[in-house]
């Protein structure tokens, strides 16, 4: 018997020599899609089933990494009298240990966000931890299965005490490899030119916050570890703006004398500043701000209530000096590099308030967008002598 097992270890000790290195590097990006059961705390009363999900990890080492998982999942109560879906997002610290060259076992943990659908309706913050295995099939793909568990002391679930779920998972993961793993990424002095869209949220006097579409684009000239940053945009509002203005010669308003109503529809903005990048890194930081001009688009007064042709232009004239400030931003994000010439990023801009502006308090905007480096932004020097 002893013989025989050492017999296997050897046999095992060869494969794992000969087979190819696992992808878990520093700095890689995982992508992984998957399968669920999940197994409800019976206070619940709702059927275990099957579910699915995605997972996006970022490896901050060669053992340490963070993750996102998001889960969804159909079922009934036990009764079959009524459907609900459930959605989980979570957030975990990874550590993983490799087993030879080709596999890892990992350990998780984290919280997690439920939300419980109609008609239970309610949502749940829990702690959760598990553990799991890869296996790679190539440089870049891998086999994954976990197990994980869900706990909270203090359910929502009306009349329940603690909770807990159990998930059992499979799938498959795809691994981006940095082109330029291990040398870092040559950003100092590019020139680039990059196109950004999302979500504007503002407020006027009369209104509140609205959520409409912003694009735009922008130049990021690079040095050592900061860059100068350009960009106009320009949102484009679903519905026209209400808002009022100070004019003592009005009678009458939404609001009353004193004001009059305003409707105006879509805003522009263009922004100075400087932006830091403090890792050269596949997945970095960033942050910045500076100053900007906005201006919101064809102003229209309500002049309905105006006795002449001077107090009417003297309306339309107090609209558009209301219709363009200057503001500070303030912005945070993180940049994912492809590649020198290449990046996405996902970024949160804040703007300063302006009085007397038709837009009141601060603004709010998130975005997305590419980056593309079109060359050096700095010319080499060289003499003969």
């Amino acid at each position: 018997m002893k013989r025989l097992v050492q017999l296997l270890a050897g046999i095992v000790g060869v494969a794992i020599a000969v087979t190819p290195a696992a992808a878990q590097r520093s700095d890689n990006l995982e992508f992984n899609g998957f399968g669920s059961w999940w197994r409800f705390d019976r206070a619940f009363q709702l059927k275990n089933t099957f579910g699915g999900g995605v997972r996006v990890g970022y490896n901050l080492s060669d053992r340490v990494g963070l993750e996102i998982v998001g889960d969804y999942v159909p079922t009934t109560d036990v009764a079959n009298t009524f459907d609900v879906t459930v959605q989980a997002l979570s957030a975990n610290l990874v550590l993983t240990y490799p087993v030879g060259k080709r596999s890892t076992v990992y350990a998780t943990g984290g919280v997690t966000h439920a939300s419980f659908g109609l008609p239970l309706d309610f949502a749940e913050n829990m702690v959760d931890g598990g553990v799991g295995m890869r296996m790679f099939i190539g440089k870049h793909v891998a086999l994954r299965a976990d197990a994980r568990a869900m706990y909270t002391p203090n359910t929502a679930l009306p009349g329940g005490t603690w909770g807990g779920q159990v998930v059992g998972s499979a799938g498959v993961s795809y691994f981006f490899v940095p082109p330029q793993q291990g040398r870092g990424f040559n950003k100092e002095y590019q020139w680039y030119w990059g196109a950004q869209g999302g979500a504007f949220v503002y407020k006027t006097n009369v209104q509140p916050y609205y959520y409409d579409p912003v694009i735009g684009g922008h130049w990021l000239i690079t040095a050592r570890r900061t860059a100068l940053y350009i960009a106009y945009e320009q949102a484009v509002f679903l519905t026209d703006a209400n808002a009022v203005i100070f004019d003592p010669q009005s009678s009458n308003s939404s609001v009353g004398p004193g004001f009059r109503d305003v409707t105006f529809h879509d805003m522009r903005r263009l922004m100075f500043g400087v932006l830091a990048f403090p890792a050269q890194k596949v997945i970095e930081p960033f942050a910045g701000g500076g100053f900007a001009l906005m201006q919101v688009l064809s102003p229209v007064v309500d002049c309905s209530n105006c006795a002449t042709l001077g107090e009417a232009v003297e309306a339309d004239d107090r609209a558009h000096d209301a219709a363009s400030k200057a503001f500070f931003w303030v912005m945070g994000g993180l940049q994912i590099n492809y590649s020198t010439k290449l990046n996405v990023f996902a970024h949160y801009l804040i703007t300063s308030s302006a009085q007397g502006f038709m837009i009141e308090g601060n603004t709010h905007t998130i975005q997305g967008g590419i980056r593309y480096s079109l060359g050096t932004s700095k010319e080499g020097i060289t003499s003969r002598h």
